[in-house]
């Protein structure tokens, strides 16, 4: 008996995290994490400066910058 040759991949799931807010404090959330050998400092993007009217997150003050990381999820 033969089988398929076909291989399925795993379907490829992610988590995305955000941090928001003053760049000292993102940048100390960010150490923190990487501290607990959760992410790399260099996995994040670098701080986005916010718009002044803001964009689709809950309140944003002046001089607050966003980060970002994505990461995939292992099944």
């Amino acid at each position: 008996m033969r089988l398929p040759l076909t291989c399925e991949l795993p379907q490829r799931r992610s988590l995305r995290h955000y941090i928001v807010g003053q760049p000292a404090d993102a940048q100390q959330a960010i150490d923190r994490l990487h501290l607990l050998h959760y992410a790399e400092r260099f996995e994040w993007t670098r701080a986005l400066d916010l718009p002044q009217n803001g964009i689709v997150i809950n309140a944003l003050y002046p001089g607050e910058v966003l980060r970002y990381l994505r990461r995939d999820v292992r099944a």
